[in-house]
């Protein structure tokens, strides 16, 4: 794309990635039934690591943002921001029907030990849960993995699928900041691939 269209592009992806929040949040705000736990023995001995909350959320959004430098022209683009709406469309209408949220006592650490705790703190102040599932970390981070993927995979061939290692270290980060059920890791890939492909159906050159 020509760096006019790349700018545009990029301003588009925040106001969705901002505009898209206000809507994540709103089964939390305004729920309809009752919050479910999904936990499972294994959930508990997953241990509490506070630093990944870095990738959890810093390296996260750039990863996101990164599809834009992959797309060869805005109507690609377009497509590819409606798969991401249609993903955040599903996360809402399983929040409101399923809702499942984490175990209070997981959240409880003190914000002050460490700027990670402390940032950590600050992301519980904005997501009081209530959607976890799936995980929509999860589900974004793959759901771009399989975009760039496709969209690169003729420059790079099969290196291109180390592009995979970002969803992974994601969904390790959402295990080790108790922000995700184990559950909700493969729920989140499964819906992003179900998501990938209705865009290749709809989508063409």
């Amino acid at each position: 794309m020509a760096l006019l269209d790349i700018a545009v592009a990029v301003f588009l992806t925040i106001i969705l990635i901002l505009g898209g929040y206000q809507i994540y949040f709103l089964p939390q705000k305004y729920p309809l039934k009752s919050a479910k736990k999904l936990q499972i023995s294994i959930d508990e001995k997953i241990p509490f690591k506070p630093r990944w909350v870095w990738i959890y959320s810093f390296f996260y959004y750039p990863f996101i943002c990164s599809i834009v430098l992959t797309v060869k022209d805005l109507k690609q683009f377009c497509y590819i921001g409606l798969n991401f709406l249609l993903l955040l469309f599903c996360q809402l209408i399983i929040a409101y029907f399923f809702p499942v949220k984490t175990p209070s006592h997981w959240r409880e650490y003190d914000s002050k030990n460490s700027l990670s705790e402390r940032f950590l703190g600050i992301v519980h102040h904005f997501d009081k849960g209530g959607n976890c599932f799936p995980s929509m970390h999860v589900a974004t981070s793959v759901l771009t993995a399989l975009h760039i993927t496709n969209n690169l995979y003729a420059s790079f061939s099969s290196y291109i699928f180390l592009i995979f290692l970002m969803p992974v270290l994601i969904s390790m980060s959402a295990l080790y900041t108790k922000q995700h059920y184990l559950v909700d890791i493969p729920a989140g890939a499964v819906l992003a691939g179900g998501l990938f492909m209705v865009h290749l159906g709809i989508y063409t050159v």
